[in-house]
């Protein structure tokens, strides 16, 4: 019964938004910022809610112009101001990356979708995995492949031990998480967000490629889009580092400054890091089509629903859309240890909204800053001093003009 509503939503995702998705890649970027009132009024509305939360930067990327703000500090200790440029772990939001990877490696032929994973990973990984020779590279990038999360199991142990998350893991070692459990279901037949299927594709990329995933991400990604802030963490070398992140993790009313923990735990699911700059042109790149071919993209896009989640309405092949009755947005949302990241594009406004946050607060942003956007009504223009007189003369000159014209042509038009 599920697999006749997915077909059926595919269709309906399909014909809905392709033209969305053409009109937003008319567009185009975004680059001149928005009115010095406007920008005010976002850095107010910025400050308020961001209430007890250490440090956020937000993106806004409108018709109205481009607003790059941020609110709070970005070290607790030393009490830095958090700039617009500073760089977070951004989490999930990782898993957009991977996914266009892999997408990429199935344009070339060296995936397919329908690969299963017995046939891209050797037994000493799979023979723990029920199910490993159904589930399909498709069912891993949508969540529909039925595997337990490593995450919960990993999170049971630190509830113990928190040292665990200063560990060097391998992806191997996460994998094995979930060697004892069983699938929350048979593959194909629902749909549960789990890490797993992230870690896994990151290595059948590895396996596919020869190389690792991290080098996959810059080569096809990072360096073709210029985007300098943004590294894969644990792999890569991170000058400058990113902004402390904070969480009250033992639960005593003071926050902790977990930002020691070893990145290696989230892997492909989760560790890269980036900044509010480089989001923005990453998803407009991706849904512009700069980034995969159309069909491929259309791929992408074409969702599943209806889903029991908390952060998506659907979600498609690693990333997800939110929906309302008046609004509809592509998004990929992300949590780590101390950070949280919300990375959306709408297609019918041509809005990209990016925030990051240096806290596990889920304190809403977007309400506050979207609203304001969306409110926001230019001052009435004041005429310059001197404008006035001016526009009088220029009046009574016209009027004096059209007076003696007309009494010049009643006089040619008297009898001789």
């Amino acid at each position: 019964m599920l697999e006749k509503i997915i077909r059926t939503t595919i269709v309906t995702s399909a014909l809905l938004f392709a033209p969305a998705i053409a009109q937003a890649a008319n567009l185009g970027s975004i680059s001149s910022p928005v009115n010095e009132d406007l920008a005010q009024q976002l850095q107010t509305a910025l400050d308020q809610a961001r209430g007890e939360i250490p440090g956020a930067a937000v993106a806004i990327l409108s018709p109205q112009g481009t607003w790059f703000g941020s609110s709070g500090v970005s070290n607790l200790a030393t009490g830095a101001p958090l700039q617009p440029s500073d760089r977070f772990q951004i989490g999930s939001i990782t898993k957009t990356f991977v996914a266009t990877t892999v997408l990429q490696l199935v344009e070339e032929n060296v995936l397919s979708l329908e690969d299963k994973l017995t046939e891209r990973l050797p037994s000493s990984v799979t023979d723990s995995i029920p199910n490993a020779d159904q589930i399909t590279i498709r069912q891993l990038l949508n969540h529909t492949s039925g595997i337990s999360d490593y995450v919960d199991v990993l999170f049971s142990q630190a509830a113990v031990n928190p040292g665990v998350f200063l560990n060097r893991w391998e992806p191997v070692q996460l994998v094995s998480f979930i060697n004892a459990l069983e699938p929350s279901f048979n593959p194909g037949e629902s749909w549960e967000y789990s890490n797993t299927n992230f870690l896994l594709l990151g290595m059948v990329v590895e396996a596919a490629t020869n190389g690792n995933i991290a080098n996959e991400i810059r080569d096809r990604i990072l360096e073709p889009l210029a985007l300098s802030n943004t590294f894969f963490a644990e792999q890569e070398a991170i000058p400058g580092g990113y902004v402390r992140g904070y969480w009250d993790f033992d639960q005593d009313g003071t926050l902790n400054d977990i930002s020691g923990a070893n990145l290696s735990w989230a892997w492909s699911t989760g560790a890269m890091i980036s900044n509010t700059a480089d989001l923005s042109t990453f998803i407009q790149s991706l849904i512009h089509g700069e980034l995969l071919e159309p069909d491929t993209l259309q791929e992408m896009l074409t969702t599943i629903s209806p889903i029991t989640s908390e952060n998506y309405s659907s979600y498609g092949l690693g990333i997800g859309t939110l929906e309302s009755p008046n609004r509809f947005w592509y998004i990929h949302r992300g949590q780590t240890l101390g950070y949280r990241s919300n990375m959306w594009y709408s297609p019918l406004e041509n809005i990209t909204y990016i925030e990051l946050i240096n806290g596990r607060s889920s304190q809403n942003l977007a309400g506050a800053t979207l609203t304001t956007l969306r409110r926001y009504q230019p001052p009435a223009s004041v005429p310059e001093p001197g404008f006035v007189p001016g526009l009088l003369l220029t009046v009574t000159i016209g009027l004096t003009f059209r007076l003696n014209f007309a009494n010049i042509l009643r006089r040619s038009h008297l009898p001789k």
